[in-house]
């Protein structure tokens, strides 16, 4: 049976170890001749965790031990342990075997003296994974261990480790590899098993590696198979796509054209594309245009060009997309879902027709575009054609207005509520706000574009905000909602017209703060 590369070159002892911290901590631990009764291995998965508390293991059993600390891996006893046939070393995995009663057992066992080593070694994985009531039966033994008895606890998430649990323990931080480290250990592997490697390709494994050691030796090991290892084929087998292909993506999110980028997302994923790397790939294009704009980097010359902010914006998107992936139960769905919401945050509708079709709705739009044109400069040139609605009429629905902002946004309904119709100047409605901080949030584009076009539908004329700053020493006093039947009363304003404004305590201001910031 041919053994994977992974198991092949396992490290076998601590100078072997692929982690600096972690090796030069041991060493000086063993080197001493006095180790604990208990380690605590932290770190992320395939670091080597599991392999130290395998060298412990031989370590402190070993017949004929090297410098007094490293393990011979000759003796019976190492020999047994790396074969994993050894009686008096366990490995248990807690996430299956998480409950009290598997603790119990252990405690039962462990009472035993060994059958063959000098010491016994309880390796437990995913420790974190133990039930309340294990950890509180495993906790006794650590507390009161036999002498005959050593335990390895590994472990991802160190944070749901009782306290007690940890200062029982001496604790061993297993950090990430950086990529260099990673390149170096498939170098060795490469020399050893006499493979050609490009070296862009090693680098090309180690950053898909992600700081994992095992999931390195891993890709080499399937790239490997066909003799020399190229960046192409390490970029085909792990699912990666090229800058090109990334490109080709941002281009198609410039132009706003959303069917053709959920359709090529769609393709991607048939072809086998990792979701994940392709979403890493596409921060980090996006982190290099974002920097190119403030002269970090020269500037390339590319098929794209968007400004700093929706470089942002999409930063944000797909970073948000990225952290879902994981919980997702439908693979792509984040991503359509970034895309989708990328075409929102724009502010802009799907372009995407057939080809047929988008020189006719072209024409359409460009004879409509002339004919709005001429309708605006005939109502400056005319004064009978400006707006024919009184500030009266705009305070009696504007809780209508405010009704159907509410689904669209709610943040906006809040803001609005806390303004009030003042008067027109020209198409211009004046909404008199009396904090500065909702005057700049209803003047950004989002808030603007909402209200213009709900209130233009409602009121059957083109509507355009404006906001106007009164400070006030006491709270606005928010206009009704459309839900709430309440008697208004009528205030004049300076222009001598009549409003309607709704009479409410002055604490409203507290709920008025709720609804905005949810």
């Amino acid at each position: 049976m041919t053994v994977t590369f992974y198991l092949k070159h396992r490290p076998q002892a601590f100078k072997e170890l692929d982690c600096t911290q972690a090796r030069e901590e041991l060493i000086k631990i063993f080197k001493s001749g006095k180790y604990p009764h208990a380690f605590l291995f932290s770190g992320p998965r395939g670091i080597g965790k599991t392999s130290a508390a395998r060298i412990v293991a031989k370590s402190v059993n070993c017949l004929e031990s090297k410098d007094g600390f490293e393990p011979c891996n000759e003796c019976k006893n190492c020999l047994s342990i790396t074969h994993g046939t050894n009686m008096d070393v366990f490995e248990i995995d807690a996430a299956s075997n998480r409950g009290i009663d598997d603790i119990k057992e252990l405690r039962e066992k462990i009472k035993l003296s060994p059958s063959s080593l000098k010491y016994k070694v309880y390796i437990i994985d995913e420790v974190h994974m133990l039930t309340t009531e294990a950890f509180n039966a495993l906790l006794k033994t650590l507390e009161e261990p036999p002498g005959h008895a050593i335990f390895v606890l590994c472990t991802t998430d160190p944070e749901k480790l009782p306290k007690t649990v940890v200062s029982r323990c001496q604790r061993i931080n297993f950090k990430s590899a950086d990529e260099k480290e990673i390149t170096e250990r498939l170098k060795k592997i490469c020399e050893l098993e006499k493979i050609d490697c490009e070296e862009k390709a090693l680098k090309e494994i180690s950053r898909l590696a992600q700081g994992g050691f095992r999931d390195a030796v891993k890709i080499l090991g399937q790239v490997s198979v066909e003799g020399k290892v190229t960046l192409e084929e390490v970029k085909k087998t792990a699912g990666v796509l090229g800058d090109v292909q990334v490109l080709e993506f941002l281009s198609l999110l410039e132009k706003r054209n959303t069917k053709e980028a959920l359709v090529w997302l769609d393709e991607a994923v048939e072809k086998g594309v990792n979701l994940r790397i392709f979403i890493e790939e596409l921060l980090n294009k996006l982190r290099t245009l974002l920097l190119e704009k403030y002269g970090v980097f020269e500037k390339e010359e590319t098929q794209v060009s968007f400004d700093s902010q929706e470089i942002k914006t999409l930063i944000e998107i797909f970073s948000k997309a990225y952290f879902e992936l994981k919980y997702a139960v439908i693979p792509a769905l984040p991503l359509e879902m970034a895309v989708i919401e990328w075409l929102e945050e724009t502010g802009i509708k799907n372009t995407s027709e057939d080809s047929g079709d988008q020189d006719n709705k072209k024409e359409e739009e460009n004879k409509k575009e002339t004919k709005e044109a001429e309708e605006k400069i005939e109502a400056k040139q005319s004064p009978e054609n400006k707006i024919n609605i009184n500030i009266e009429e705009v305070v009696s629905r504007w809780p209508e207005i405010l009704g159907k902002v509410k689904p669209l946004n709610h943040s906006v309904q809040a803001l609005l509520k806390a303004s009030r119709p003042l008067s027109f100047e020209g198409d211009f409605l004046i909404l008199e706000v009396f904090y500065k901080f909702h005057k700049d949030q209803l003047e950004t584009q989002k808030c603007r574009q909402i209200f213009e076009k709900t209130a233009s539908e409602i009121l059957n004329c083109d509507i355009k905000l404006k906001c106007t700053l009164k400070p006030v020493d006491r709270p606005a006093k928010p206009l009704p909602i459309i839900e709430e039947k309440i008697e208004p009363v009528f205030v004049s304003s300076e222009s001598g017209s009549s409003r309607k404004v709704e009479q409410e305590s002055g604490d409203d201001i507290i709920k008025l703060a709720e609804e905005i910031f949810n």
